[in-house]
């Protein structure tokens, strides 16, 4: 072996010595020999000393830190390279103290792959029945599966419900009158076990809408519109459609498939006193919802529900409805309290019908509209058509479902008087169809025919003879109760057994 080959294969062993006694601290001048000879020495530290859990995308970052130590192909020794190594250190130089090195040649630390599940959010529940809750859930990502713990609100402690990998749970073994409170977490498997932070939520298991007292009021009616969309999530919703004058809002609440190729309309409290209408239909936007998913009364009501959405206007005349149940000193505009002092001139304020202008928005529509009566507790059209903020709220969303979502029929609820109002002379298909709602509405109540009844404003400005004159649509009106009105809440269970299937059943006719 001549001299050359020699002093190649003792630099060789120099260089295998320092890289395993010396890794990463191995001086600069030996590190460029050993890339002459195409030795990766980054490359083997690198894969030497990591973690073995470390992710590949780490390993490659380490390995492009330092280019320069790393060359693409082998390099073949040069004459000078060759020459700085012909004669070996006498001494051999010691390695650098760690904390000496570690400025410029510990490699910077890299970003660690973020292995927990993503977060968990916005927990929603929709009723099914007096027993079943269907939980669902979004995410800002995926899991490997999703833990569902449950306890009965307030006490004990959580246990496991359900393992499962959709975001969706359906809980059957609920017990009627309960609150439950649920914690949903997600889990991540891929790389050990990797909880998120729980998202909770509370069921109520209870009937939301109270028809065992008499004034039904506005605060009332708004705080079961939110309990029930909160307890039947994607299955009811509701819109304020407007003002009043005092500046309530005109509820517009609806039930089943908002895309439904079908509309029906329920308008109740036109007339201030006759709040407990209202009641009535939050009673009936429970009963089908807890029902929703049932095959209940001769069919499931969800069919009908996917091809028709109900809208309920429940308080069609917020303020009068306050001007009755408490007097004139719930309006909260000085302005109107003073007008209406004035015009009430003591009177005993029960029996009011009006809203808070003093117009009766029974008589306030553009149809056949004539100027009758003067401000006051019932009775006035005002000064024009359309003149009240509730007229032309109630008024729009008619309109609306008419001119673009097929609205079929509309149901009008008054007190009281056990009687229903249907239609004479329209003609066709609308008189047919007419009808065919007011037959069967009376077989299912018992209601009495209002063909005898004389109203003084013989129909001009009337929202019925809107309905029918002007949009062509099929409409009652409903009296319910007998006695004297405002109605007293021990007749109100006689109302709801007549009354409770009146709407689904008008839906079903026209789905």
């Amino acid at each position: 072996m001549n001299r050359r080959k020699r002093w190649n294969c003792f630099a060789l062993a120099v260089i295998l010595l320092l890289q395993t006694c010396c890794g990463e601290w191995m001086p600069q001048s030996e590190r460029n020999i050993a890339a002459e000879f195409g030795m990766n020495v980054k490359r083997a530290y690198a894969s030497d000393q990591l973690p073995a859990d470390k992710s590949r995308k780490t390993v490659k970052g380490i390995e492009n830190m330092d280019s320069t130590v790393l060359p693409s192909q082998p390099v073949t020794p040069s004459a000078t390279a060759v020459a700085q190594t012909a004669t070996p250190p006498a001494v051999e130089s010691p390695s650098p103290a760690p904390s000496q090195t570690a400025v410029t040649s510990e490699p910077q630390p890299t970003e660690v792959v973020d292995l927990r599940p993503e977060a968990v959010k916005n927990l929603y529940f929709c009723g099914r029945g007096r027993h079943k809750v269907m939980l669902s859930w979004e995410t800002s990502g995926k899991a490997s599966y999703y833990l569902v713990y449950r306890r009965t609100a307030g006490t004990g402690k959580y246990t496991q419900r359900a393992c499962v990998q959709t975001i969706k749970y359906l809980d059957h073994s609920l017990k009627y009158g309960k609150k439950y409170q649920y914690k949903v977490i997600a889990v991540n498997d891929v790389d050990g076990i990797r909880k998120s932070q729980a998202v909770t939520g509370v069921y109520s298991n209870q009937t939301i809408v109270s028809t065992g007292h008499q004034k039904y009021s506005y605060k009332e009616m708004k705080g079961d519109i939110r309990s029930l969309r909160k307890k039947y999530h994607g299955i009811v919703k509701a819109d304020i459609i407007g003002k009043s004058e005092d500046g309530r809002n005109i509820y517009d609440v609806v039930i089943g498939n908002e895309k439904a190729s079908k509309t029906l309309l329920v308008v109740a409290n036109l007339h201030a006193r006759e709040y407990m209408t209202s009641q009535l239909c939050m009673d009936q936007i429970e009963y089908y919802l807890e029902n929703y998913y049932k095959n209940r009364d001769g069919g499931a009501w969800k069919k009908t529900f996917d091809r028709i959405a109900i809208h309920y206007i429940p308080m069609a005349n917020p303020d009068g409805t306050m001007i009755s149940q408490y007097g004139i000193e719930s309006i909260r505009s000085a302005s109107l309290r003073k007008k209406l002092y004035k015009m009430n001139r003591g009177a005993n304020t029960k029996i009011w019908k009006s809203n808070a202008r003093g117009v009766d928005l029974n008589r306030n529509y553009p149809v056949r509209f004539r100027h009758q009566g003067k401000r006051g507790n019932m009775g006035y059209s005002g000064p024009k058509a359309c003149s009240e903020s509730e007229t032309r709220a109630i008024k729009g969303l008619t309109d609306r479902l008419k001119s673009h979502h097929n609205l079929q029929g509309v149901v009008s609820y008054h007190a009281m008087g056990s009687i229903i109002f249907g239609g004479s002379g329209l003609g066709g298909k609308l008189q047919k169809n007419t009808d065919r709602l007011y037959y069967q509405t009376r077989r299912l109540t018992g209601y009495a025919s209002a063909v005898s009844y004389h109203s003084s404003s013989g129909g001009d400005g009337n929202y019925l003879t809107y309905i029918q004159n002007i949009k062509r649509v099929p409409g009652i009106t409903l009296e319910i109760g007998r006695i004297t009105c405002p109605g007293s809440a021990w007749e109100y269970p006689s109302i709801w057994k007549r009354n409770k299937l009146v709407v689904i059943n008008a839906a079903k006719l026209f789905k």
